[in-house]
């Protein structure tokens, strides 16, 4: 039950495109070498059509595209981390030009050159050293990647991946299917996976039934779906599997049709109108099974005017699983149960801390800070999103500033606050 990997390197390449710009890339000084990454992603991307409807037959092909996933998930987790430690600098940019705003210093605090308080092009060097390189050691390993591409002779797609159809913005941008192990902490979310999955599979009416996961952003939503997606049970008794991120971004009908019928095995041809990519929907469809996800759904009309006739129409059975914030968005979908996410209890919160940061295990460290990491797991309220933000956070600080206790916690619970409006901008 692998992603859809040419439509998760769409995401990427987009995802780039639109962080190059962002203040708290600038000032890192690593737009160059992300503007890198993007374009060999990006000429990597036109293979990988391809690659995908090969990969179920070759088991060279197949551990070509898994290494290539590899490096797509590195990339994100670089993006997020250059992101994080510009908006830290940022901050202390914010900080020291208030300090100094009285003072006719403050005229020479800027860096003609880069447009950037000179304490931010300072404190910048080391991390923009540490990111650089591991940007540079991404690049390396999608240019062997690129080398070994040559040997299957892959059909090149003649369009842009830019110019595809779920190339997203950055706010609109989701995870798929995919599921890092160390996501999952207690006991609830096992649970309720399981009981979602007999009710999807011991259901036999040849009808179609949407089931619905209601909370709010942030809180493990998505999470939960993939779980479910992911399960042997769902994997066995559907004949196609799909999964698409809606999002309230996403302003392209016939593309999310488009991307549903590539997700089931179809092609689009010249079509593009949406009663045509609704008629190449229903052919595909047709006296199969299907298991749809339909991820951050915000208006209630995607699954009722455009994809809910041809579904119900051609398929032999089909279940629909959506996640959304409002109850009254999967009311008005027609779901027939509703599951609600709660807040991870701060023990789980904290074991979710533990599993993203201490991934060594060193139980000494744990103890050590224990007192300081349940501080800042209680100012991320129980939301598992904010926690792995934090997490990348703590990762990067220096082993010193650990030591300090207090100056650490400081340093956390400021970072708490940039964030916070950055949450509520996503996540409410």
């Amino acid at each position: 039950m692998a992603m859809i990997v040419d439509a998760f390197a769409g995401k990427l390449v987009g995802r780039l495109g639109n962080v190059i710009e962002e203040k708290a890339i600038m000032v890192l000084g690593v737009k160059d070498e992300l503007q890198r990454l993007r374009r060999r992603m990006e000429t990597l991307a036109r293979v990988l059509k391809d690659a995908e409807r090969r990969r179920i037959q070759d088991e060279a092909v197949k551990g070509w595209v898994e290494e290539l996933k590899d490096v797509m998930y590195d990339a994100e987790d670089i993006i997020d981390l250059c992101m994080i430690q510009g908006m830290g600098l940022l901050q202390d940019d914010d900080h020291h030009t208030n300090q100094l705003a009285e003072s006719s210093a403050a005229a020479l605090t800027r860096v003609p050159c880069c447009n950037f308080p000179l304490f931010s092009c300072v404190r910048s060097v080391p991390f923009r050293y540490e990111i650089a390189d591991k940007i540079k050691s991404l690049n390396d390993r999608l240019s062997e990647i690129s080398d070994d591409k040559d040997k299957f002779n892959f059909i090149i797609s003649s369009k842009s991946i830019s110019d595809d159809a779920y190339v997203m913005n950055e706010a609109s941008y989701h995870q798929s299917s995919f599921l890092p192990e160390s996501d999952i902490v207690g006991r609830d979310i096992i649970d309720a996976t399981n009981s979602l999955v007999e009710l999807l599979v011991s259901q036999h009416q040849q009808t179609c039934r949407l089931f619905a996961i209601v909370g709010m952003g942030g809180i493990g939503k998505t999470t939960l779906a993939q779980l479910i997606y992911n399960d042997s049970k769902i994997n066995d008794d559907f004949v196609l599997h799909s999964w698409i991120c809606v999002s309230k971004f996403y302003t392209s009908m016939t593309d999310l049709l488009k991307e549903l019928i590539r997700n089931v095995g179809g092609t689009c041809g010249e079509a593009t109108t949406t009663a045509e990519l609704q008629k190449i929907l229903c052919d595909v469809l047709d006296g199969k099974s299907l298991f749809l996800v339909l991820d951050d759904v915000w208006d209630a009309d995607v699954w009722i005017d455009l994809i809910k006739n041809p579904v119900e129409r051609t398929t032999t059975k089909c279940r629909v699983m959506v996640t959304t914030r409002e109850w009254n968005t999967a009311r008005k979908m027609g779901a027939i149960d509703i599951h609600n996410v709660n807040k991870l209890p701060l023990n789980f919160a904290w074991e979710l801390l533990c599993k993203k940061v201490f991934t060594n295990n060193d139980e000494s460290e744990i103890q050590r800070m224990k007192d300081i990491g349940m501080q800042i797991v209680e100012k991320c309220d129980g939301l598992p999103d904010a926690i792995k933000v934090i997490a990348g956070v703590l990762i990067t600080k220096d082993q010193k500033l650990k030591e300090n206790g207090r100056m650490f916690l400081t340093v956390m619970l400021g970072l708490l606050q940039v964030f916070q409006k950055s949450f509520k901008e996503h996540y409410t």
